[in-house]
């Protein structure tokens, strides 16, 4: 079993003197299940746990209706097989499929608060757009969830320990061995076709076997196109599945709604979209003008594109079905499906801690002479700070120059296959009179360190 990181928040939660009730959202099979049966004290017996998976159980939901907490009680632990004790986490797993157990929770807390009471769902934020069950603001802590990161990944394989702590303590001015640059960019791209589902990575560092990811990424996949049928809310299923397959082939492109569906209504393919996201099968990230913070204040929400649950699974529906040796070595892989991209937007998404709820941010200036375009902007201490993705060892700065030009940013972030390195960056744009000078600090960080933008961010405000 590979330590998620969301192990350590979830303990915090259950040391705490009376916790909320606790709900885990994030997509299916993303480990929603897997953080609360391998939590360090319930895996040591220091903390029961009765669960009770309510896709199997939907009966449930009138019981949960009455509002009789007694009763609520009773049922869980016959159905369950355990009564509940004290100290014990009572766990309502795929809670949407009885929706009225999550305001129900608020009153099982309040009559039994001896019990730490947790809920998950996989479609969650559907049924709750789509339903007017009364949620009980303040009495709920959200946790969102997402795939493993690169460095959980790392941990798990358990032959990178001197090279995680390098990439983590690492400071701009330092050296950087040339060795563990070459195994940390193995790392990544292995990463890069199997990706974060904690069972495909599992199954990729017991097995080693290519075909083993294949068949579990394709039956991921199935299970979500399934979900469609079962769980789609008045959309049409046939065109979810059109939203669904063009995401991973088009990640990080600007959303223009015929391209998806040229014979579909604008408003019917934004719904599909609302419902995958809502799914958190895809994530948008909008345009903001990024003059100051906060990045949402100036968010334009029609203006957005998309990014796929996960890097193995998109690289697995956009035709990456092995991971020969070779293939790895080579920066066409990483080309490959725009895997560099959607790599580092997954990343970004959780970055901060698990009970904030995963938002992210881009820069677009259309227009005649041409466009513009910053991949990712960022709230550091320096104000907003523009991040730019470059698949190989170079690539062109021009729009990262103009969003600084512009908004007047001291710092800024590229993602590519070099080592580390800050450099203070001077450069001319345009000529003659109308000619300016940009000069800022240029944080270059190898693909492989994304996880640490926010903390060298930091040390180069200071």
């Amino acid at each position: 079993m590979i330590y998620r990181y969301v192990f350590d928040e979830i303990e915090e939660w259950l040391a705490s003197r009376r916790p909320k009730c606790l709900v885990l959202r994030g997509a299916r099979q993303v480990g929603k299940t897997t953080a609360i049966r391998s939590l360090p004290s319930v895996r040591g017996g220091e903390t029961g746990l009765c669960e009770l998976n309510l896709e199997r159980h939907p009966d449930l939901e009138k019981v949960f209706a009455g509002g009789d907490t007694g009763r609520m009680l009773e049922e869980i632990g016959f159905t369950a097989g355990r009564s509940p004790a004290e100290g014990d986490i009572v766990f309502l797993d795929e809670v949407q499929a009885a929706p009225s157990a999550l305001p129900a929770l608020r009153y099982l807390a309040e009559d039994y608060p001896a019990m730490r009471w947790v809920a998950a769902g996989s479609l969650l934020d559907a049924e709750l757009r789509e339903s007017d069950l009364p949620v009980p603001v303040g009495r709920m802590q959200y946790l969102f969830m997402g795939p493993l990161s690169l460095e959980e990944y790392m941990e798990g394989a358990g032959d990178l320990g001197m090279e995680l702590g390098l990439i983590r303590e690492w400071e701009p001015g330092q050296s950087f061995a040339s060795a563990a640059h070459r195994h940390l960019c193995g790392a990544l791209r292995r990463f890069l076709a199997v990706g974060g589902m904690p069972e495909v990575a599992e199954a990729w560092l017991e097995t080693g076997s290519p075909g083993e990811v294949a068949r579990l990424q394709a039956s991921i996949i199935n299970t979500y196109r399934d979900d469609f049928a079962k769980y789609a809310y008045g959309t049409d299923p046939i065109l979810l599945r059109r939203v669904f397959d063009w995401v991973p082939a088009r990640a990080g492109d600007k959303v223009i709604y015929s391209h998806i569906s040229p014979d579909s209504r604008s408003a019917k393919v934004r719904r599909a979209i609302e419902y995958l996201s809502d799914a958190r099968v895809v994530s948008p990230v909008v345009h903001s003008h990024g003059n100051g913070l906060p990045l949402g204040a100036e968010a334009r929400p029609r203006v957005y594109k998309l990014y796929f649950l996960d890097v193995g699974l998109a690289a697995g529906a956009t035709g990456i079905r092995r991971i020969d040796p070779e293939k790895l070595q080579s920066r066409d892989f990483i080309n490959s499906g725009r895997l560099a991209e959607q790599f580092v937007a997954q990343h970004l998404l959780f970055r901060g801690p698990s009970w904030e709820r995963p938002a992210l941010y881009y820069w677009l200036r259309e227009g005649r002479s041409g466009n513009a375009e910053v991949d990712f902007l960022l709230e550091g201490p320096q104000g907003v700070v523009p991040l730019e993705v470059k698949a190989g060892a170079s690539g062109s700065m021009k729009s990262l120059l103009r969003f600084v030009m512009e908004k007047g940013s001291p710092a800024a972030v590229r993602l590519d296959m070099n080592p580390p390195s800050l450099q203070r960056v001077r450069h001319r744009i345009g000529t003659g009179s109308g000619a300016s000078e940009v000069s800022f600090d240029l944080l270059s960080l190898p693909l492989y360190m994304v996880g640490q933008v926010g903390r060298l961010l930091e040390c180069i405000s200071v």
